[in-house]
This record gives C-alpha cells, structure tokens and sequence, in this order.
C-alpha cells in the first residue's frame, strides 16, 4: 500500500461502516432481545392507570351532573343551547311543504345557469321521500345544519387569525393534523364523558371531526391573496379590518367555500357514526339494517346520504363558483324566490308539509333477494376465502408477533424503521408510545388490529395501483371509472358491511373486505393522476431511445409517479385505520370491537385505552408513509 492509496482505502472504508453500521445494530439489537425473551406477555403495569381515574371521574360527573359549577355553568347550558338549536331546526324543516326542499335547491343552483346539475340534485333531493325515509333526513339536515354552522363561526376566524400569525399557526398545524388523523369515533369518548348520550355529543363530535378543513383552507386562501391588491387597498386608506373584509376575504372566498364544502361532506361521512350516540336520522336507518342484515334497507338509507352529500356539494360548488356568479340573473333569481316563498306558504296553509305516500324502503327488497341468492348459491367461494383468511393469514399473522416474535423485538424493529425514515426523534416517540400501548393493556388488541389493518391495506394497493395505471394511462378507462369511484366514496362505509356480513359469516374478513372497498379509491385516483403527471419530454425521451412501453412503464412513468402513487398508499392506511371501529360490528376482534363496547356500555376509560392505541398506530404508520414519500420524490434541478 503506497502512502497516496491509504487515505482513500480509509474513506472507503470508514464509509462501509456507516453504510453497514444500522444494520449491524439492527440484526445485533434483535438478537439480544429474541434470546433473551422467555415467553413473558406484555407486562400491564399501568392496566388501569388510566381507566380507573376516568371511570371514577365519570362516575362523579353522572352523579353531579345537576348540580356541580362545571355542569350547570358550563356544559349544561351549551347542551341546551345546542338541543334548543337542533329541534327549532328540524322542526322547521319538518313545517316546510315538501316540495320547497327541491324548488330550492333547483333555485340556489340554477342561479349561475348551471341548469342541468340543478335539475339533477332537484330530482336527488326528492328521493329521500320516494323511499319513505323523509323524516329520517329531515333529522339528519337539522344535526348537519348545526354541525357545519358551529364549524363556520369557529372555523373561519381561526383560519383567518392563522392566516397572519404564523405562530398560532404552528401550533394549529399538530392539532389540525391529529383531529384529522383521529378515526372519527374516538371523539365519541369524551363526548360520553362530559355530555352523555343523545343528538347534542353526536353533534359536537361532528365538529371536532369536520372542522380541520375549513380553518385550512380559510388561511390559505387569505394568504393566497394576491399581495398587490393588499397594498393597493392600504394605500387607498382602508384600515386592517377593511382590508380584509373589502378585499382579503372577498378574494379568498373560492378557497373558503371549498373549505365549507369539504367540512360539509366530512360532517355527512360521520353521521351513521353518530348513531351509536343516539343521534337518530338516517344513520339510525342504516344500524337498523346492519342488525336486521336487510341490504336493501341499508342501501336506501345510504343512497338518501349519498343523495344529501350530492345536493349540499352542487349547492356549496354554486357558491364557489365565482366566474359563473357574476352572471346571475338577479331578476330570475328574486321571480323564482318568490315563487318558492308564496308555495311555502300555500303549503303550510293546505297541510301540504308532509311528503305524500309514495313507497317505502321495500322499493329496494330486490336487492335482498339478490344477497340471499348469493350467499345461499357462492358459499363455495365466500366460505374457503372466509376460511383461508382467518386460518392460514390473521391467525398465523397473530400467532406470530405475538407468540413468537418477543413484544420488546417489535418496538425496537419499529423505532430503527422510524429511525432510518426520519431521524430519532420520530424513533424516540414511536417507542414511547408503543411502550405505553402495552403498559395499559392494549398490546395483544394492538397486534390483531394491525393484522387486519395489514391484510386490508395490501389488499387495497394490489388493486389500487394496477387499476390506478390503468385509469392514468386510458382517459377513457378514467372517465367510466369516475362514477363508480364516487359511489363508492360517497356512500357510508357502514353500507359496505351488510351484504358482506350476509356474504360471509361475522368475523374479521366482512370488516378487511369493506375497508378495502371504502379504502381503495384514494389509493386508484391518486395512482393514476401521478401516472397521469408524469412530463410528456421524459416518455418521449424513453421512446426516442428506444424502451418499450412496458420499459418505460417500469422505467419512467411508475419512478416518476413513485411520489404520488405513496400519498395513496398513506391514505389508503388512513382509511382503514377509520375502518376499524366500523369492522368491529361486523365480528372483527381487536380495538374495533373493544371501541364499540366501550361506547355502546359507556365503559369511557377502557375507551380512551382503545384511542391511545388507535391513535399510535395511525401516528407512527402515517408518519412512515409520509417520510417514504419523501424519498422517492425527484431530486430538484
């Protein structure tokens, strides 16, 4: 070795070693922890720690409901408030002659001469009542109605106090990203603790669940705001608050009335949810029908949601639209107001409140036979497939990471991914939470959720990416997917577990199955629109030098879309992880089903021990996808 190769054989090979070094840790860290590992469960240490403190303190808040400050002064009027609030509502549009609803709605819409959607969420606000279920969503339009209004007074003025403090807006931004990350049932818990059962904690946890939307999208917009116009108004004299009401928020407004739209139709994915608080409405509908195993019934109850969703989004769209506003007819629009309030008077005087008898939810028994066909004539599929699942993937699955892989394995593994994704901090946090996960009695539930999780999340992708391609290089495969697709997501996910649970037997495959079908649409659309992106100049570039299409599939396109197709996979997991109280009614074991007996048996402690758990889990897998993202993006020219 001559004096000038020293040195760079010793670069050469102090950069083996850190390229070596992690997984030397890693195969040493594991070693030690298997070898030393005699078979011992998870130690519960701290197994009521948490549960008993907040059973006792339910215990209290039951029994001083009536007569303690922090009730009488506090929760009591504001539950008051917002029960006076749900009933003037509902009972409003109980007054209201039936037909006023589509003449509105054909109204609102029409006035920016969009005249075909109009007519079409007309017709879809109107079969509601075709199908017997007009009360039922009459209940359920007065909790959304509070719900998104309560979203507006708080969400507006956060948005826009976030739009110029970038202070509070750091401190926002984790707490918008948690409410977001939280499956939506969690926030029943502590509804239950402070407000009990009935409409009024079903509405306050609609808001807690829909309002992360509005408040973003509200600072974005104002922020957006084309600085010029800013300046130009304070040059002209105009004060702060002027500023921002004369130009600001009128120039934002587009980005708002998306941000309402978006609350809109998170409010309507939490109202079957609801349910299980007592909120009544066509949610209630929908139970009715996963207990009575009736799909035709669950199916009309969920298209009057779907029907709901599509009128309250072409109505919040007309709104948004500005380019279209500027050319209503005011004329038209105060003739054909008019017309609706002298009917709704002429209504209100003939009794005509009441939608006539048309039919009832039986229009849809059809589709019961057609389940009862299935279940009865492809039990040679749906039970091997049943049994397949459970017997040689969830158990063996379990039995695994529970039986065999020691449990201090798992949280070192996991904090070394988090580690080489994202640095130790992430690490640092991913093995403190796992650890208390497991202190508090949650770590076998933990494992058979991600099981199931697992099995639903690589079930989505395999379909997900293949048809996401498809649909990304074939416009036309795009567009005949489109509707499906927005069935598909704008239907209740409680819809998805009737006929498969009728299909299958009650146990942890109904639940993966309908994860994957509520979970696999972000997972296509996103796929094909980073297909879709990819720069023409590259493919030209693969063609000019002569790559095949299949070459330039896996060469080109699928790198370039990498990005995107993994901000698919990472919604695609939190879809399912929203799924898992939901499978829990249909016979799937693990935190599912300990969350559902937690609200429906007001057991609140052991239902914040389910939302620790849940919440780890979607915070550590959520974080990994991001960072995996992260990686695959190109490198910036």
């Amino acid at each position: 070795m001559t004096a000038s190769t020293a040195p760079l054989e010793m670069l050469a090979g102090a950069d083996r070693v850190r390229r070596y070094a992690p997984w030397v840790l890693l195969v040493v860290g594991v070693a030690v922890l298997q070898v030393s590992y005699h078979g011992e469960p998870f130690p519960r240490a701290w197994d009521t720690v948490i549960s008993d403190p907040i059973n006792a303190f339910q215990a209290w808040a039951r029994s001083n409901r009536r007569t303690h400050p922090l009730f009488t002064s506090f929760f009591t009027p504001l539950s008051r408030s917002i029960d006076w609030a749900l009933t003037s509502v509902e009972g409003f549009l109980q007054w209201l002659p039936w037909y006023v609803v589509p003449g509105a709605t054909f109204l609102l819409i029409a006035r920016t001469r969009r005249w075909w959607p109009a007519a079409v969420a007309a017709l879809a606000s109107v079969y509601p009542g075709i199908v017997g279920l007009w009360d039922e969503t009459m209940q359920t339009l007065a909790l959304m109605a509070i719900a998104v209004f309560i979203c507006l007074v708080i969400g507006i003025p956060l948005g826009v106090a976030a739009a110029f403090s970038r202070r509070l807006e750091s401190v926002m931004r984790p707490v918008l990203d948690a409410m977001q990350t939280v499956p939506a049932p969690i926030y029943f818990i502590p509804m239950i603790l402070f407000l009990g059962i009935g409409r009024v904690p079903a509405t306050i946890a609609t808001v807690i669940y829909a309002l992360p939307p509005i408040i973003r999208l509200t600072a974005l917009g104002i922020r957006q705001v084309d600085r010029q116009a800013v300046e130009a108004s304070t040059v002209f004299g105009s004060s702060r608050a002027q500023t921002l009401f004369k130009v600001q928020i009128p120039l934002a407004m587009p980005s708002i009335m998306t941000g309402i739209n978006q609350t809109i139709m998170m409010a309507l994915g939490i109202v079957v949810l609801a349910t299980l608080l007592g909120a009544g409405g066509l949610g209630q509908e929908v139970m009715d029908a996963l207990q009575q195993r009736s799909p035709g019934r669950g199916t009309a109850a969920g298209l009057a949601i779907v029907a709901v969703a599509m009128v309250l989004d072409r109505i919040g769209a007309s709104f948004a639209d500005t380019d279209r506003t500027h050319h209503v007819s005011w004329r038209a629009t105060a003739i054909g107001a008019a017309a609706v309030v002298g009917a709704l008077f002429l209504g209100s005087a003939l009794g005509w409140s009441e939608f006539p008898p048309v039919s009832d939810v039986s229009i849809l028994a059809p589709i019961d036979r057609a389940v009862i066909w299935a279940r009865d004539n492809l039990s040679f599929i749906t039970r091997p497939f049943n049994d397949f699942m459970v017997a040689e993937i969830l158990v063996p699955a379990r039995d695994l990471l529970t039986e065999v892989i020691a449990w201090p394995v798992l949280i070192f593994a996991t904090a070394w991914v988090c580690w080489r994704m994202r640095g130790w901090k992430l690490a640092a946090v991913a093995a403190a939470l796992l650890t208390v996960v497991g202190l508090i009695g949650m770590w076998e539930l933990s494992i058979v959720t991600l099981t199931h999780v697992v099995a639903a999340v690589v079930l989505s992708v395999l379909i997900a990416v293949p048809v996401g391609i498809w649909a990304g290089r074939k416009p036309r495969v795009e567009a005949a997917l489109a509707p499906i697709l927005d069935a598909l997501q704008t239907v209740p996910s409680f819809v998805y577990l009737i006929p498969v649970v009728m299909l299958f037997t009650l146990s942890a495959v109904p639940g993966i199955i309908a994860s994957v079908l509520y979970a696999v649409v972000p997972g296509i659309r996103l796929t094909a629109l980073g297909v879709r992106q990819v720069p023409a100049e590259a493919l030209e570039a693969s063609r000019a030098f002569g790559a095949t299409d299949r070459q330039t599939l896996f060469g080109v396109r699928l790198p370039l879309a990498a990005p995107t197709i993994m901000a698919g996979v990472n919604q695609v997991i939190m879809m399912v992880l929203a799924m898992v109280i939901i499978a829990g009614l249909a016979g799937s074991q693990g935190l599912g089903f300990e969350a559902v007996r937690a609200v429906t048996r007001t057991n609140t402690g052991l239902g914040f021990e389910v939302a620790i758990a849940v919440v780890t889990m979607a915070i550590i897998l959520d974080r990994l996808t991001q960072a995996a993202g992260e990686r695959l993006q190109p490198p910036s020219a």
